[in-house]
């Protein structure tokens, strides 16, 4: 299966992902909502992992606390 892609004429940019002909490798231009689209993609577990620990963070009592200061300090503005 390796040597199939070895050969193919198109391959994956390595920054965006976009399939990309070998005659046009050189001249290609990686869009930005692509680009990010990617990124996200590659990043995916890590954000999963962030978002539970926010999660576990605020559910804790320092979380709590945090929070409640936060709308304090936010009111006395």
């Amino acid at each position: 299966m390796s040597a199939f892609f070895a050969h193919s004429s198109y391959m994956p940019c390595t920054q965006c992902g976009v399939s990309v002909a070998a005659a046009e490798r050189e001249e290609h231009v990686c869009d930005p909502e692509q680009l990010l689209d990617f990124l996200m993609f590659q990043l995916r577990e890590e954000l999963a992992g962030f978002e539970d620990g926010v999660r576990e963070y605020l559910a804790s009592a320092q979380g709590r606390f945090a929070q409640w200061l936060a709308e304090r300090e936010r009111r006395k503005e």
